[in-house]
């Protein structure tokens, strides 16, 4: 029997599509993990079904070998919290915005209705002032609908900050996560997280009213098995949340193999729109909406990647130094995706099992 370092990843050949079956085609080969430093070599291929075009790598790291690839890994980290003197000099400003934030999760959401009145709900409308803001509130809580006394997982919970403010507007709020110590700093802010693949918990069927992944199904190594489980324990007609980068994006276009979605050997599947919509209906799953966001972030990783500016501050927010061109590109997507809506640089999924 032969040896290989502790570092070295172990895989084995994935030469058809994971998803159809299909023959596929390399895109990309040799790639390095330019971002965290894994070892290896590694070749993405493209399923040829046109109704697929699933993005995978092959070979596969084995299942039991992937942890080697998270060893400088940023997913768990915590942002800096300010210091005492900085959160007591807040502003006017920021005062006033987190009350017409709070306001258009109100009126939109149904986040806090209890006590608030007319008029602080239509300062919520403010927000419609403000596209761009608007949006990023919107994302801030997935665009989830308050649902009194819901349930709601998040697979991929990392340290659990979000699902510490989902908690705060209401949910009964639980996580899962692969990483014992991510697991552990969930705990210590006092939520219920479970350490392990989904697939390992046995949760009772129909159990949650709402089920997030954010940048969680790339890296599963099968997703169908993952989603599959994640419609057996959701309520009928609860939501599924997936965002995950989008394989047929204006951005792995310009920048091929620095495109900052690609991130081998951690994504193992890359989904467009098709095989995603291909992937959830396989899972059970019924109710589906797709749509592409644009994002600045991954322009500008792309961007540092492509000058061949590697190193862990690609992944966690390198900035792109003084050049414009990141910008330029990220707006030129958004004005875009006004007429191309497959464009943008990941995908935005709402699926259920069915109607409430």
């Amino acid at each position: 029997m032969s040896t290989r370092p502790a570092e070295e990843i172990g895989t084995a050949p994935c030469p058809s599509c994971p998803l159809c079956g299909s023959a596929g085609e390399y895109v990309y080969l040799a790639q390095q993990d330019r971002l965290f430093g894994a070892l290896g070599s590694w070749n993405f291929k493209r399923c040829a079904n046109r109704e697929c075009r699933l993005i995978w790598l092959d070979p596969m790291p084995l299942a039991s070998e992937i942890g080697k690839a998270y060893g400088a890994y940023y997913t768990h980290d915590d942002p800096v919290e300010p210091a005492p003197s900085q959160r007591e000099n807040v502003g006017v400003l920021r005062k006033a915005y987190r009350r017409i934030k709070n306001a258009y999760l109100a009126a939109h959401y149904g986040y806090g209705t209890g006590g608030t009145k007319t008029g602080a709900l239509s300062m919520g409308e403010l927000l419609y002032l403000l596209p761009p803001r608007r949006i990023q509130v919107d994302l801030e809580v997935r665009c989830l609908h308050a649902v009194p006394g819901g349930r709601l997982l998040d697979l991929g919970c990392g340290s659990g900050m979000w699902l510490s403010t989902m908690r705060d507007l209401g949910w009964r709020a639980e996580g899962v996560d692969f990483d014992p110590a991510a697991a552990a700093a969930a705990a210590a802010r006092g939520l219920a997280v479970r350490c392990g693949s989904l697939e390992r918990q046995g949760f009772p069927d129909a159990t949650f009213d709402a089920i997030t992944m954010s940048h969680v199904v790339e890296h599963l190594p099968d997703p169908l098995q993952t989603l599959t489980e994640c419609a057996r324990i959701l309520k009928p007609g609860g939501k599924l949340i997936v965002w995950t980068p989008n394989a047929s994006s204006l951005g792995r276009g310009v920048f091929k193999q620095s495109w900052r979605g690609l991130e081998p050997p951690r994504h193992l599947h890359l989904f467009s729109p098709q095989s995603m919509c291909a992937l959830l209906e396989r899972a059970g799953f019924s109710r589906i909406s797709i749509r592409t966001r644009n994002s600045r972030f991954i322009w500008q990783q792309s961007y540092l990647l492509s000058k061949q500016r590697t190193g862990a501050q690609t992944g966690s927010g390198g900035k792109p130094g003084n050049s414009l061109a990141p910008s330029v590109l990220a707006l030129m997507e958004a004005v875009l995706l006004v007429a191309f809506r497959d464009l943008g640089e990941w995908l935005d999924v709402q699926a259920s099992r069915g109607h409430r």
